[in-house]
């Protein structure tokens, strides 16, 4: 089955549901009965095939009465041909001679062919030798690759031993500290105990003195002198201890200085640091400032050394194809500056290239390059401008290629098959780019490669998630803005900012310097209060000695204490003088372990010096390999170049090859078409030679031919022409005759299956419509005419059919009353007559129909026209406007049971009216919501 769309009757919009109602002339009926049916459809078809078959019958009695003249030509030239069958002879020999000489062409244009395939295998043994150079410097790549990282992670590890090593040198500059202070400490012992040696030996004299005079002394009252004398000890001893608290904590205050001392020189060295990073980085913006001032008298500097000069040398040069163009970034400018920086980051290498369109002419661009110590790239392509449209994403994406204004269109070609520039898309927030490069369920939208934001953030994975990457920015040239001065002003003004930044790190260098010079000072200020708290200490116990001194010299005398105390002073002495031995000792192994310290402090600082030299030895040695680096990325180049230069020498020659191989062809059909089996050909023989030989047969021939009005060539020719015109002529006049035969027969044919097919259809729909008719308790019929192509269907209602059993009933009472009287019966006879034309006065046609009725009889009419279909969808549009409740609810009752009894079809009613049927499990209402009118 299909889906008849296109049939009228099988899908009946409301404006077609509208003519199906309204439709009550027989014609009009008679033409919706043969499109619902497609008997229409089939009826022209078959119109047309009778029309091809009389076009037919006519071409063939045209071209018999063209026959006769054409086998009078034939027989006129047959007569001619025969008249030259000698000098035929001839023509078959020149014949033979141009056979052998076209498989000559083909013999030579093999052997170059030969010679052309030699050539590329000696290319391809080059190649294979170049590849091999190329991979070596790839490998060489790879173990470059390989030494920076290792030195990266030897840089790494150094600047962390450098913080060991600065560490390891504060904790030897603390202890050499706490050891200076030690001696110091020891130093003062020293001198204490001198000074204690001193007083003892002086009060050793003293008492020998006073036990030699303790029997004159007179006795005296010192008690009051007494105890002052042990007050003013009292205090002495307390200020005594209070200095020496203070000493202590001076002592360890001093070591907390030493270390905010040592992280304040760590942070000075990384200020220092900082400011000569700002100091390299001015100093570039400078130069570049500078490059940018001699830019403005000169555009093309931007694009590299030596571009100025290669551009002069260009036009004095001669070429074999077109003209070098370049550099390209000459015709390409921005049409938004904000994408300045990313556009030219994007394109960067591409915009310093020149193009060629042959490997001749980029050699001599290279020569010439090197001889004007220029390093711009150089790209071979093929002079054609391709439709790029389809390629390009979605016109709602701002793409690369938008933002550009490039002047040249060869230029704009070659970017898009370099740089991709139709499907890079630029977006200025990086969220968004982050929702449009997963859009796509998770990947990228269709013909994009790419995303960056006006920060410069390629954004974006093809495996799908959120990527984010930090782009390389290039520092900008102006190589694709005519305005330098925007660009130098922005130059200018990076350089204030730096240069601020670097006014901010002097500034907080020096703030970190007057740290360091008042931590100095504070701890030069807590070094001289320790060494007056030491002075203090030694006077104080020297008043002590004296107060002590004072109060023996007021106590009484008594020798034998004086002696016992003579005794104690030498004990005393003789221990200080054993404690200053072991005073010196500790002093000299203090002093061994400062040596120690002060060694350990020089090797920590030559590690760090050794440290950081290697670290300024490793970033050279990265520099050496990232500049070898490039150096081999541009022996890469250059032996890509040289193979691809080689490979195009191979496509030149396969080309060639291929062309020779076309022209083999085309020379092997021409021959096979002169001669199909090739003659043996001699080694010498050349086509010069046989094409001499033939030129001068061909003189003879033409010699013939002076004798002849038409030449040899021409005489067979036309007869031969003249023979297949008349065969092909009578050929095709047989199988024309044949064909219109044969389409008649057919079309006859198919014309009584159309008509019987009709008429089975026209049961069909009769009984149908009868049926329908019968189930609403009407009675009528479907009257075709068809020669007329008229078609009325007779209608009766059931008031009709009660008026006619009523008339019927009379009438047939009427006559079993008279059946005594001839005369009666005569009457009763008339009355027959007279209901029986009631009766056919009572089948109604449609235009005497009521509203309801007529809607009735249409859709009966068209359940009829359903049942003689194959449609599995039927739809019908508002087809009970017209209809009472009655009527409806009958009509849908019965295209209910025809829809039930067509299990395989689906039924689409829509009605304006309240559904009176009940929804059941095959039924489905669908009910739609008002229109608003607010």
């Amino acid at each position: 089955m299909a889906i008849q769309v296109e049939n009228p009757v099988n899908i009946l919009s409301q404006d077609a549901s509208r003519e199906f109602l309204a439709s009550s002339k027989p014609d009009q009926l008679y033409q919706w009965f043969l499109k619902g049916t497609q008997l229409l459809q089939l009826s022209e078809d078959l119109e047309a095939v009778r029309e091809t078959v009389s076009v037919v019958e006519s071409t063939i009695a045209k071209n018999q009465e063209i026959l006769p003249s054409i086998k009078g030509k034939k027989l006129e030239w047959e007569r001619k041909y025969q008249m030259i069958t000698e000098a035929r002879q001839m023509v078959q020999k020149m014949q033979e001679m141009e056979e052998k000489l076209a498989w000559v062409f083909v013999s030579e244009a093999e052997n170059a062919k030969n010679e052309q395939v030699s050539i590329i295998k000696e290319l391809e043994s080059k190649i294979e030798k170049l590849e091999s150079k190329a991979e070596s410097e790839r490998n060489k790549t790879s173990l470059i690759d390989d030494k920076i990282k290792e030195k990266k992670e030897s840089l790494q590890d150094s600047i962390r031993q450098i913080d060991t090593l600065q560490q390891a040198k504060s904790t030897i500059v603390s202890t050499q500290n706490e050891l200076l202070s030690e001696i110091r400490r020891l130093k003062n012992n020293e001198t204490e105990m001198n000074n204690d040696a001193r007083e003892y030996r002086k009060r050793y004299e003293s008492l020998e003195k006073q036990i030699l005079n303790e029997k004159k002394r007179l006795e005296k009252d010192v008690s009051s002198e007494r105890e002052k004398i042990e007050k003013l000890k009292a205090g002495l001893e307390e200020e005594n201890k209070e200095i020496v608290e203070t000493l202590n904590q001076g002592k360890s205050k001093q070591k907390d200085l030493e270390l905010k001392k040592a992280d304040l020189n760590r942070g000075l060295s990384q200020s220092f640091d900082k400011a000569e990073q700002f100091k390299t980085i001015i100093a570039q913006k400078r130069r570049d400032l500078e490059r940018l001032r001699q830019q403005s008298g000169d555009k093309l500097m931007a694009f590299g050394r030596g571009v100025s000069q290669l551009v002069s040398e260009i036009g004095r040069a001669q070429w074999v194809g077109m003209t070098p163009v370049g550099p390209i970034g000459k015709f390409i400018k921005i049409k938004d500056r904000k994408w300045s920086l990313v556009a030219e980051t994007i394109l960067d290498k591409s915009l310093n290239m020149f193009m060629v369109d042959n490997h001749k002419d980029r050699n001599t661009l290279d020569q010439i390059m090197r001889k004007c110590n220029c390093n711009s790239g150089i790209l071979i392509c093929k002079p054609e401008l391709f439709d790029y449209s389809n390629g390009e994403p979605d016109i709602s994406y701002l793409t690369l290629l938008k933002t550009l204004e490039i002047s040249d269109e060869l230029v704009k070609r070659q970017l898009i098959n370099l740089n991709r520039i139709e499907q890079i898309i630029l977006v200025e927030v990086r969220s968004e780019a982050d929702d449009i490069m997963r859009s796509n369920q998770g990947k990228f939208p269709r013909n994009v490669v790419a995303c960056f934001t006006v920060d410069g953030f390629q954004v974006g994975s093809q495996k799908g998630g959120f990527s984010t990457l930090a782009v390389n920015l290039v520092q900008q040239t102006g190589r694709l803005s005519e305005n330098l001065d925007s660009i130098i002003s922005k130059i200018n003004m990076e350089i204030l900012e730096i240069q601020k930044k670097l006014s901010d790190e002097n500034a907080e260098s020096n703030n970190i310097k007057d740290k360091i010079n008042e931590l100095t000072r504070e701890y030069q200020k807590i070094d001289n209060l320790r060494k007056a708290g030491i002075r203090k200490i030694d006077s104080i116990r020297e008043q002590l000695n004296k107060i002590e001194l004072e109060i023996t010299d007021q106590e009484p005398a008594n020798i034998m204490a004086l002696e016992a105390e003579l005794r104690d002073v030498q004990q005393s002495l003789q221990m200080v003088q054993s404690q200053f031995a072991n005073q010196l000792e500790l002093k000299k192994k203090t002093a061994e372990k400062l040596t120690t310290n002060g060694k350990d402090l020089e090797d920590a600082s030559g590690k760090l010096d050794e440290a950081q030299t290697n670290i300024s030895e490793l970033r050279q040695e990265i520099n050496e390999y990232l500049e070898a680096k490039q150096k081999v990325s541009e022996n890469i180049q250059f032996w890509k170049s040289k193979i691809q230069k080689r490979q195009s020498q191979i496509g030149e020659v396969n080309n060639t090859v291929k062309s020779v191989e076309r022209e083999i062809e085309t020379l092997t059909k021409q021959a096979s078409q002169i001669a199909k089996i090739r003659p043996h050909i001699e080694p010498n023989l050349t086509s010069k030679k046989l094409q001499s030989e033939v030129d001068a047969l061909s003189k003879m021939i033409t010699e013939i031919e002076s004798n002849q009005e038409e030449s040899i060539e021409e005489i067979a020719k036309q007869s031969q022409i003249y023979i297949n015109n008349y065969n092909t002529a009578k050929k095709q006049l047989k199988q024309m005759i044949l064909y219109a035969l044969t389409l008649k027969e057919a079309h006859q044919m198919r014309l009584q299956r159309w008509m019987n097919f009709r008429e089975s259809m026209t049961i069909r729909v009769k009984s149908q419509f009868t049926l329908h008719l019968y189930r609403r308790g009407y009675a009528g019929n479907l009257e075709f005419d068809h020669n007329a192509k008229l078609l009325n269907p007779r209608v009766n209602t059931d008031h009709d059919l009660a008026l006619m059993a009523a008339t019927t009933n009379n009438v047939n009472g009427s006559a079993d009353s008279s059946n005594d009287s001839s005369s009666k019966g005569k009457k009763a006879k008339s009355k027959l007559g007279d209901g029986k034309s009631e009766l056919g006065a009572a089948r109604k046609d449609n235009r005497s129909l009521s509203g309801g009725e007529k809607s009735f009889t249409t859709i009966s009419f068209l359940l009829s026209l359903w049942e003689a279909m194959s449609c599995p969808i039927r739809a019908l549009d508002e087809f009970d406007v017209f209809m009472d409740a009655a009527n409806r609810a009958i009509s849908m009752r019965m295209i209910v049971k025809s829809a039930r009894c067509s299990p395989e079809t689906q039924f689409l009613l829509i009605s304006p009216q309240d559904m009176t049927i009940k929804p059941a499990s095959d039924i489905k209402i669908l009910m739609l919501e008002p229109p608003s009118r607010t």
